[in-house]
């Protein structure tokens, strides 16, 4: 963590789903779910700025925003083996994968789209599931 200008600026990482990593690829949309249901995965939806990614990165958006939410905690990257936290700017197109800036203040954010959103990705987490077996 870095304190630039009294605002906390945190390090340079991100949560990204790891299709090689040691989880369960079924319990994929079940972790989707979770990590959206305490973040703010909006921009997933359709015709916003990460509207557009592939199950990878659909679930690789939701990872790293609970991780960013949790403020970079290294157990909040893990769904059940599911992800890993890298430095590398995991940023797709228009699509910013962002890092935390501070903490937000309300202590809660506006869930407006988060079931429809929800719902897009555990199906494109299903799909990714029925087009890889």
């Amino acid at each position: 963590m870095d304190n630039r200008n009294s605002r906390l600026i945190y390090k340079d990482k991100w949560c990204m789903f790891n299709p090689n990593g040691r989880g369960n690829i079924s319990k994929l949309g079940d972790n989707i779910d979770y990590a959206c249901s305490l973040s703010d995965c909006t921009a997933l939806g359709y015709g916003s700025s990460c509207g557009n990614l592939d199950a990878n990165g659909n679930a690789s958006y939701a990872f790293n925003m609970y991780f960013q939410v949790q403020n970079q905690e290294a157990q909040a990257c893990d769904f059940e083996g599911l992800a890993t936290i890298v430095t590398r700017n995991i940023s797709q197109g228009q699509c910013v994968f962002p890092i935390q800036i501070g903490k937000p203040s309300s202590g809660h954010y506006d869930y407006s789209y988060s079931y429809m959103v929800r719902f897009g990705l555990v199906m494109s987490g299903l799909m990714f599931l029925f087009m890889t077996q």
